[in-house]
């Protein structure tokens, strides 16, 4: 009797296992990199951002300043951290509210004098704060009814107020004034030509609205990037 032939098993076939096990691979690869790739584009670090107009050459003043959480990618290295502060740091060019502080729009105030200017109130237009940009003049001589002999000379143009005080009467020490009190930031050859000229007339004070600034430079021409462009509102914390 003629034996039947015994049935022989087929083995898988390897190339299956192969591209399977790449598959799985590819897969778990493609999760990884997906999942960083969100993380990334999720991760936001403190910067400080400008919370009004600021004119090139204000001394930073903590309420000129708000911190927002901004994604800035490879370009956080552009803008200044809000880890530190920036108070008393001196603003080399214009920026626009919102606007994030590039490091290279700030530096130390360096050798430069504070002057303060005593402005008699009608010789003060509305409007002039910490950040303004003014044109300084100086008025001498007098006038009578037969005749006039007053002049009127520039004293310095474009220069930033860093602090006006208003006029003020009484109080703890009873310590009077009818003036205003403005401080402006000035090289040292400017304040010894303004401290020698006050004396022989009085300041008037005009405020300007087409300057950025002495040490100003068109924002505009130099590129500028908010807190609403880098992906983030600014925060209401402040300070320097």
């Amino acid at each position: 009797m003629t034996e039947s032939p015994t049935p022989r098993r087929m083995g898988r076939p390897r190339w299956l296992d192969v591209r399977v096990l790449g598959g799985v691979l590819l897969l778990i690869a493609s999760i990884v990199v997906g999942a960083k790739v969100v993380g990334a584009s999720a991760r936001t670090s403190p910067v400080w951002v400008a919370a009004q107009d600021l004119a090139a050459g204000t001394i930073l003043a903590p309420d000129d300043l708000v911190k927002a959480d901004v994604n800035l990618g490879d370009r956080g290295t552009l803008y200044l951290d809000a880890s530190s502060s920036l108070a008393g740091r001196l603003l080399h060019r214009a920026l626009r509210a919102g606007e994030l502080i590039p490091v290279s729009a700030v530096g130390p105030v360096g050798d430069a004098r504070i002057v303060s200017v005593s402005v008699a109130p009608e010789r003060m237009p509305p409007g002039v704060h910490h950040g303004s940009v003014i044109d300084l003049y100086l008025t001498s001589g007098s006038s009578s009814l037969g005749g006039s002999d007053v002049s009127t000379r520039l004293l310095q143009s474009a220069i930033t107020v860093q602090s006006v005080a208003e006029p003020a009467s009484g109080g703890l020490s009873g310590a009077t004034s009818s003036e205003y009190r403005i401080a402006l930031l000035l090289s040292p050859d400017e304040a010894d030509a303004l401290v020698r000229a006050l004396p022989t007339g009085e300041p008037m004070v005009v405020l300007r609205s087409d300057g950025p600034g002495r040490l100003g430079t068109d924002a505009a021409a130099q590129g500028t990037t908010t807190a609403r462009t880098a992906g983030a509102p600014a925060s209401t914390a402040s300070g320097g």
